[in-house]
């Protein structure tokens, strides 16, 4: 960072949030914030952004943050790119589909009529069951559900997590374990491809001795509690007098950390470390703003990934119901409600205050849908964006801005 930068801004701290393949703009974001002389001491991380923030804390500067793009458009080009199917749940689909007589292929895989005709009747009662007894047991708790979550959002303190726990969802994930045994599922997806591409092309020794401070935000799924992981925690330290299979085993515990943090539970397999289960927490921590604000630094820029829009603030139960179709508006209403705690937070401690987030989602590009043609336009978009954003800084500064509504 340049002395007059240092001067006014001080120490930095990045905050990449989650949001699967839409980080990208955060992405490309950050990369111009780096390129403008705003180069992070300390990054918070958590899903997504923990595959961003590795790239930065790799090779601090515009190194890096070339790298970073560059892992998406060499590697992070398509939905197979990123996960293939969970083992569990290919044997499952597997056992369904081989219990449907083949009629139309000869025989049958069993090469006897007579015996798939048996197999059909056998399977049909739980279809029927399936069929009639589940949607109304769904649909009666699904409305306990709605009405749950719109109670939960009159108040911004209260987290997904405890919604799952709400009693009609553990009733309705009971009556559905009894056809499809998920308590035996770990994951319906096995994020493997985009491991494996992270650990070829990432120096993990590097990050461990990055001047940047990375804190990395997961979930203990045993209590729901946040832990930070760091970079720079006493038991990945090292003297130099480790042999290789200390420093690998250091490396293997640190990427470990870093699964944990991406591992976005149902879809990916929790973590488990010491005993405990970890997952990404970004369902119930999707801005960490006690952890952005904790760590001293004058300026904190939070790039997130949701977008800019028209956020009815205050819960009305029958819209609530005729919108539900929009996804987001849950978690851009709790979003809301934890930028203004940081605004507040802000003025409180007068650290600048920073939130880029897109104006809107390009389509094709979503949680885990994304192609190299949807990369190259966020890139071009979002450098004509932040440029604009930039050459007007201190107009964005939520410690100095009116209190948000």
């Amino acid at each position: 960072m340049s002395d007059r930068l240092s001067n006014k801004y001080g120490t930095v701290l990045f905050v990449f949030c989650g949001g699967g393949c839409k980080a990208v703009i955060q992405a490309v974001a950050a990369a111009e914030l780096v390129k403008a002389g705003f180069c992070p001491t300390h990054i918070v991380s958590s899903s997504a952004g923990s595959c961003n923030a590795l790239g930065f804390v790799e090779n601090p500067g515009v190194i890096g943050a070339a790298k970073t793009i560059r892992v998406w458009e060499e590697y992070i080009t398509s939905p197979e790119a990123i996960y293939e199917v969970h083992p569990f749940l290919r044997e499952k689909l597997a056992r369904l589909l081989g219990v449907v007589p083949q009629v139309t292929q000869g025989w049958g895989p069993s090469v006897s009529m007579l015996h798939d005709i048996r197999r059909a009747i056998k399977f049909l009662p739980l279809v029927i069951s399936f069929c009639v007894r589940m949607p109304f047991r769904v649909a009666g708790r699904t409305v306990s559900f709605v009405f749950r979550l719109m109670d939960a959002f009159a108040s911004p303190h209260k987290s997904f997590r405890r919604l799952v726990q709400a009693p009609e969802i553990q009733e309705t994930f009971d009556e559905m374990d009894k056809y499809f045994e998920f308590k035996r599922m770990k994951a319906f997806l096995d994020p493997f491809p985009l491991l494996a591409r992270l650990g070829e092309q990432i120096d993990l020794q590097k990050v461990l001795t990055s001047p940047i401070v990375w804190h990395i935000i997961t979930e203990r799924y045993e209590d729901g509690a946040t832990v930070v992981f760091s970079n720079k925690d006493p038991d990945l330290a090292m003297d130099g007098s480790e042999d290789m299979r200390s420093q690998k085993a250091k490396h293997d515990l640190f990427f470990k950390r870093i699964r944990a943090s991406m591992a976005l539970y149902p879809l990916f397999e929790m973590v488990e470390m010491d005993g405990h289960r970890y997952l990404d927490a970004d369902l119930a921590n999707p801005l960490p703003v006690d952890e952005a604000f904790s760590f001293g630094c004058d300026t904190v820029f939070i790039l997130l990934n949701v977008p800019r829009k028209s956020v009815r603030v205050e819960p009305s139960p029958l819209r609530d119901l005729l919108e539900f179709n929009d996804l987001l508006r849950l978690n851009e209403r709790y979003i809301h409600y934890r930028v203004k705690e940081a605004q507040v937070k802000a003025k409180e401690m007068g650290v600048n205050l920073f939130v880029i987030r897109p104006e809107d989602i390009p389509p094709g590009l979503g949680l885990l849908e994304i192609d190299s043609k949807v990369i190259e336009f966020v890139k071009n978009h979002e450098r004509k964006r932040m440029k604009v954003y930039l050459a007007n800084l201190d107009a964005h500064n939520l410690r100095f801005a009116p209190p948000i509504r």
